[in-house]
């Protein structure tokens, strides 16, 4: 008996703390009329925001949570807080998570010491049913992942690109990236994955992997020669510009290294250049054409035809009014 009513004293001490919890809309008026203290109305708020951390109600200490990035936002260092980050991001509710990872990724780094305590609980976000979970792991991840995390964490990630869901295959993909940096051994378990979603039927996932490769390949473009085909259909097929602009610029160095795959560019490009309306485009579909005309310059006079486009294209380009295209 005497256990049940602690329990219901705790939960009245805790809703009634909640009632006279400072929200972030508090904290921010306040700082607003505290200009001439300003320091002093903080450092007391820090101190409460402390107290509050110290509560087992979860809601208390998501709002704290809340307080402190907004602090980190004006300047304040809350590297202090790291371990009750984790604590929220462990959260059960959606809302309070959320709160936690944005936390996480706003404040933690490859050197947060804490870091070695979340590997269970975002590889328990990763393969929620929840696709929002999965997805606000796989965001936060990104931010604050490490070669630890990237090593530990790299086969869930590719398990999550074979997912029904684009959502989450999207965003494996691109997480996928930030992996490779911080572990570059996953690379070559991952590939054929990764190379599977440059065909993926959601565009938006097939997007995400030819962003990935092109990123990949401004460091050793060498090794990405053998997907010149896949690429050359791609840009044969796709209506979408940012894709287009990827691959052409990816097309642009892998031409020295191969001059035949200069040869097969020069019709497909010289298309694009009479079609685009988009001057962005029109710009890389230019810059490649001369780097394949380069490469192959014995051939010159046999694309006299290609030159004078180019010329005439770039008048264009000069004389636009666009701020961008002048630049």
């Amino acid at each position: 008996m005497s256990k049940a009513m602690d329990q219901v004293v705790k939960k009245a001490k805790d809703s009634f703390g909640q009632m006279f919890d400072k929200s972030l809309h508090d904290l921010v008026r306040g700082i607003r009329n505290h200009k001439d203290n300003e320091a002093k109305y903080i450092n007391e708020a820090m101190d409460e925001i402390k107290q509050e951390l110290k509560q087992e109600n979860a809601a208390m200490k998501a709002n704290a949570v809340t307080k402190l990035l907004y602090l980190q936002m004006l300047g304040y260092d809350i590297s202090w807080s790291a371990f009750n980050i984790i604590e929220v991001m462990s959260s059960n509710k959606f809302t309070f998570k959320r709160i936690g990872y944005l936390a996480a990724s706003q404040c933690f780094h490859d050197g947060t010491d804490v870091l070695m305590l979340t590997t269970n609980m975002i590889r328990k976000d990763l393969t929620s049913s929840s696709m929002y979970e999965a997805g606000i792991a796989m965001s936060g991840l990104s931010c604050f992942i490490n070669g630890d995390l990237a090593r530990d964490l790299a086969n869930d990630i590719m398990t999550l690109m074979s997912s029904t869901k684009p959502y989450i295959r999207k965003r494996a993909v691109l997480l996928l990236y930030k992996v490779f940096l911080n572990n570059p051994e996953a690379l070559k378990p991952a590939f054929p994955r990764l190379k599977e979603k440059l065909e993926d039927p959601d565009p938006g996932v097939q997007s995400a992997a030819v962003n990935v490769i092109c990123e990949l390949a401004r460091r050793n473009p060498k090794n990405y020669l053998s997907l010149a085909p896949i690429f050359f259909r791609l840009m044969t097929t796709s209506t979408n510009n940012w894709v287009l602009i990827k691959i052409i610029k990816l097309f642009g160095a892998l031409t020295p290294l191969e001059p035949r795959l200069g040869k097969k560019l020069i019709e497909p490009l010289t298309n694009l250049i009479h079609s685009t309306s988009a001057m962005s485009l029109l710009y890389e579909c230019i810059n490649t054409v001369v780097a394949v005309l380069v490469s192959i310059s014995s051939g010159l006079p046999n694309h006299n035809a290609s030159i004078q486009l180019c010329v005439q294209k770039l008048r264009i380009l000069i004389e636009d009014t666009d701020q961008n295209c002048m630049k």
